[in-house]
């Protein structure tokens, strides 16, 4: 069917007008099997709304505005993977603003939020400051880290990484460790330092030396690596606040002398793709990067056009146990 409207929809879907404006507007309201009843025929007779017309009648953009501290790397790939996936099924768009190294970066979220119907930002990137300021103009819901007022979608950090190194105390007999990658900025890796030394505390025992202050990728990673190297000393295990630093680690290590995890174990954060496929493969915790991405995604959407009350929705991890720590195959403890 040529340029079908809205009226051909409602009738080949045997609803009402009224019923498919309120599956294209994303409407909770809507029952499942009829937003799949109705959502079949748009697809089968590819309508498309009018974006201008939509936007006229709604006062809204159609769009989600993603704020990250950086492009690069593949945590936030995913993050964004898994927010684009929802804006891909209701029909809108999402930009993307990177802040890291701008100047203008708090004018830049304040033009990106006249543009967008809610904001997804990450924990540490917006300043408390201007949430407040912003909050009462559209939704916002921040990613791993929490602001008073708006709604959150995080994992506990703290409690995943305790069950991390108490896997290295209790079944390797280490005694010996430190953490990579403090960033006082990041609340993901604030949180991970926090369970490392309530775990540290929790057996009676202390930090082998002060965390090495670091950037959260590969290259900070091979850095540190050199760094402990040139030190003279290596722990017995190095905890690291995430995969990339932990892949740095397992890269350069060997090349030094040092052999994982016989002389030295390394853990990670987040079970990137990679993590399965170095050598040694990568103990580390399962962090649902995607579907965090998914979930703030929709929540923020749905937020849109009125006001709901902030919530705390916390997503499960899961300790993933390979070589580098020095167990042998793989396995998986759920913490749920």
């Amino acid at each position: 069917m040529k340029n079908p409207t809205v009226r051909d929809i409602a009738r080949h879907a045997g609803v009402s007008v009224a019923t498919v404006s309120r599956v294209t507007k994303n409407d909770p309201k809507v029952a499942p099997a009829t937003r799949d009843r109705v959502m079949a025929v748009i697809t089968e007779l590819q309508y498309r709304p009018s974006e201008l017309g939509r936007a006229l009648a709604t006062q809204r953009h159609g769009v989600l505005g993603l704020v990250l501290p950086g492009l690069s790397g593949p945590y936030f790939a995913e993050l964004m993977s898994g927010a684009e996936s929802v804006t891909l099924r209701t029909g809108s768009a999402v930009l993307v603003l990177g802040t890291h190294l701008r100047a203008d970066s708090g004018e830049a979220v304040r033009r990106l939020a006249s543009r967008t119907d809610a904001l997804v930002v990450v924990g540490g990137t917006v300043s408390e400051e201007l949430l407040e300021e912003l909050s009462p103009r559209l939704p916002i819901v921040v990613v791993a880290g929490l602001a008073e007022g708006l709604t959150s979608v995080r994992t506990d950090g703290v409690t995943a990484v305790r069950e991390l190194v108490e896997h290295l105390i209790v079944e390797h007999s280490i005694t010996d460790l430190r953490f990579v990658g403090f960033d006082a900025s990041s609340p993901d890796a604030t949180a991970r330092y926090q369970g490392f030394q309530e775990s540290l505390e929790s057996h009676g025992l202390v930090e082998s030396a002060e965390p090495i202050v670091s950037g959260l990728d590969t290259v900070m990673g091979a850095r540190a690596a050199r760094r402990l190297h040139n030190e003279g000393t290596l722990p017995r295990a190095l905890v690291c606040a995430n995969d990339e630093l932990a892949v740095g680690m397992i890269a350069t290590l060997p090349g030094l002398g040092h052999r994982i995890p016989e002389n030295v174990a390394v853990v990670g954060f987040d079970d990137l793709a990679l993590a399965a496929d170095v050598s040694p493969t990568l103990t580390t915790v399962h962090h649902p990067v995607f579907e965090i991405g998914v979930t703030a995604a929709e929540h923020a959407l749905a937020a849109a056009g009125r006001r709901n009350e902030p919530a705390v929705v916390t997503l499960p991890t899961r300790l993933v146990i390979r070589e580098s720590c020095g167990c042998a195959g793989e396995k998986e403890r759920s913490r749920f």
